[in-house]
């Protein structure tokens, strides 16, 4: 699918997407992936949120200290992402290119995102280069072999 098509679609169904996942309406992504990804990334200093949505796992960071950059390319996931406020810093772009200066962040953080990329190379590429030194990045991908019955995404 072109990126265009892709964005398209993505800011189509944003408020789907929206009303549907987030901020407490599914409890499997609050009970176990916002957790897993705090753990993880506890003590960071600075994170950058790819695909950040509403910024729900922004939010979460943000509120264990992280200084936290959210990225979306939809204009309407950011709007809400903004007015849910909690600290995070939002930018309205996608993952390749990514506005920001080589090593500007300590991890960089892809929740459920890159299995909608169409460049992944670029976007794993433009991560790299936006890591500091020594920098992690962690990401989370639905596969149905780990899925349970009745669950919705892991």
């Amino acid at each position: 699918m072109s990126g265009d098509l892709s964005r398209r679609l993505w800011e189509e169904h944003a408020e789907w997407w929206i009303d549907g996942f987030t901020d407490g309406a599914d409890p499997e992504y609050e009970d176990q992936i916002i957790p897993l990804v705090v753990r993880e990334l506890a003590g960071v200093e600075t994170v950058l949120d790819i695909g950040t949505g509403d910024g729900q796992i922004a939010r979460a960071l943000s509120a264990t200290g992280c200084a936290v950059t959210g990225v979306d390319p939809t204009s309407a996931q950011i709007s809400v992402a903004v007015e849910r406020g909690g600290g995070p810093r939002y930018v309205q772009s996608g993952a390749c290119p990514l506005p920001f200066d080589d090593e500007s962040f300590d991890a960089a953080l892809a929740c459920l995102v890159f299995e909608h990329i169409d460049d992944v190379d670029g976007a794993i590429s433009e991560v790299a280069r936006v890591l500091r030194l020594g920098g992690s990045f962690n990401f989370l991908l639905n596969h149905p072999l780990l899925q349970t019955p009745d669950s919705g995404w892991i």
